[in-house]
């Protein structure tokens, strides 16, 4: 018998006499609190499938150190400037106002 069924049952008896208003309560307290105890255990996930492999557990600091496709790379530390002292034109031996040829 379903609980619907079964506190309809109880809704007759309730109408007949046969129970006082608190029985009435107490009791369907009682069929929905089954109710949802049945309803909770029917939408239980399932336990995930056994791979055969050991679960390692990760330290929650770990999550700071893995690397990931967001991180800056820091090649080398040495900054490296080259001053240049003399223009291209001077270097060629040329004027900066004088067109080069083609």
């Amino acid at each position: 018998m379903s609980w619907q069924e079964r506190l309809r049952e109880l809704g007759d008896q309730l109408v007949s006499g046969e129970v006082t208003t608190a029985q009435y309560r107490t009791r369907s307290e009682q069929i929905l609190a089954e109710a949802d105890r049945e309803a909770a255990d029917d939408t239980q996930p399932a336990p995930p499938p056994e791979t055969g492999r050991e679960k390692v557990p990760i330290p929650v600091s770990a999550a700071w150190e893995a690397p990931s496709g967001e991180m800056t790379q820091i090649v080398g530390t040495t900054d490296k400037t080259t001053v240049v002292k003399n223009s291209i034109a001077e270097a060629l031996d040329q004027p900066d106002d004088q067109p080069t040829s083609d």
